[in-house]
């Protein structure tokens, strides 16, 4: 039987993508790269903001008619009976079951005897994402994730440590560990940063990176270990606000002084770091006040990327029934406010660099067009680059292009 995987949200739920995409190969399914080819469609939804949400339901409605479809995910475990009566929707499987969801499939859906192990079509992909932890025991006055994800549960080390050395020997040349939260993880009396000099000390990985980390938990052993440069200099760090009464509302255990306390100490720990970050603006009782400290924050922060949401309602967060609703129309507004200082400081970011030498892992080419990575999450472009896939090389890094930076190929 061919099966599509469709994603949507978070580089968790494409992890969580990955590993049943193996496992469907394993049990002898075709894994393909279109819905067209595909006569079973398995849908990850996101449900962390109401545009997630409706794209999730969209995505799940595509193959109606033509072939099967099992929906999984936060959304289809935040609203399991509006997804069962979906039109075209055979399965749904909440998040507390994705781990048997292979099983749920094959009894679903029972394939012919002859089927053969297969290879996962993963070949567009220069690197693998390894879940290392999942669900949440914060609650944020905004978030659906732990009622979605439930809470807080943490991979041993060993098996990440051999997980990521079986990615390596697959070919891929980057490793992405990720999570709800990151550096919520915790085994016996091991923090993040013990994972980490695990996986640097114990494979052969060419290239980690990490992901989400909650700026009050970040485990400060981690700034050690990037004198190994096989540690991307990258860190994402939630802001959600840079307002401090703001945070409160929010349920955010720190504050924007401290945060920015927290920058500079990274920044003088790990040279060229780039730290990305998300920011919500509109939460309710944001005040004129308020968003202006929000918005000095985020210029002050100078990120490499900020991702900007208005404020999106939740039903069941506390958020939800809070007064002080911010209009829609204000919302906009300050989101205009907040995209354009995050672009000035991304541009900022990208201009520094140039001039220098740069190490880039490149991806597939799009139409024509080398794409790859630093270490420090500059976006290069290089025609040169588009032979090179899945390599690494040395660039010098020479003029600003639309979202990223041109490259030129050293030697």
């Amino acid at each position: 039987m061919r099966v599509h995987f469709t994603n949507l949200g978070c580089k968790l739920n494409q992890a969580e993508i990955e590993r049943l995409a193996r496992e469907f190969a394993a049990a002898g399914y075709e894994v393909v790269g279109t819905l067209a080819e595909a006569e079973l469609h398995v849908v990850n939804s996101c449900t962390v903001t109401g545009t997630a949400a409706r794209s999730s339901r969209k995505a799940a409605g595509r193959g109606r008619g033509r072939l099967r479809t099992v929906l999984t995910g936060c959304w289809a475990t935040e609203s399991p009976e509006q997804a069962a009566r979906l039109a075209g929707v055979d399965l749904v499987v909440p998040n507390a079951e994705k781990d048997r969801l292979l099983a749920r499939v094959q009894a679903a859906f029972p394939m012919p005897e002859r089927a053969v192990p297969c290879s996962p079509s993963m070949d567009s992909h220069t690197r693998a994402l390894v879940k290392i932890e999942d669900g949440c025991n914060m609650r944020c006055a905004f978030c659906i994730i732990p009622f979605t994800r439930g809470p807080q549960v943490s991979r041993p080390l060993g098996d990440v440590v051999a997980e990521v050395e079986a990615r390596v020997r697959e070919g891929y040349q980057e490793v992405v560990i990720t999570g709800v939260q990151i550096s919520a993880w915790r085994r016996e009396a091991h923090r993040l940063g013990d994972l980490v000099g695990a996986i640097l000390a114990g494979t052969a990985v060419p290239r980690l990176r990490l992901t989400s980390i909650a700026p009050w938990d970040l485990d400060e052993h981690l700034l050690d270990l990037w004198s190994d440069r096989r540690l991307c200099r990258h860190l994402h760090l939630s802001l959600q606000s840079g307002s401090t009464a703001t945070l409160r509302r929010m349920r955010r255990p720190h504050t924007a002084a401290y945060y920015l306390e927290l920058l500079a100490r990274v920044r003088a720990a790990v040279p060229g770091v780039a730290v990305t970050t998300d920011v919500i603006v509109g939460f309710p009782g944001e005040t004129e006040e308020e968003f202006a400290e929000s918005l000095a924050t985020v210029e002050a922060a100078a990120f490499a990327k900020a991702h900007v949401f208005p404020f999106s309602t939740r039903q069941g967060t506390e958020a939800e029934a809070m007064p002080g609703q911010v209009a829609p129309e204000t919302k906009k507004e300050r989101m205009d406010r907040m995209l354009a200082a995050a672009a000035r400081a991304e541009q900022a970011f990208h201009r520094a660099h140039l001039g220098t030498r740069a190490t880039v892992l490149w991806e597939r080419p799009r139409d024509g067009m080398g794409h790859g990575l630093t270490d420090n999450y500059l976006r290069v472009l290089s025609a040169e680059g588009a032979g090179l896939w899945n390599r690494f090389s040395e660039v010098n890094l020479m003029g600003l292009t639309e979202d990223g930076v041109r490259g030129e190929i050293v030697g």
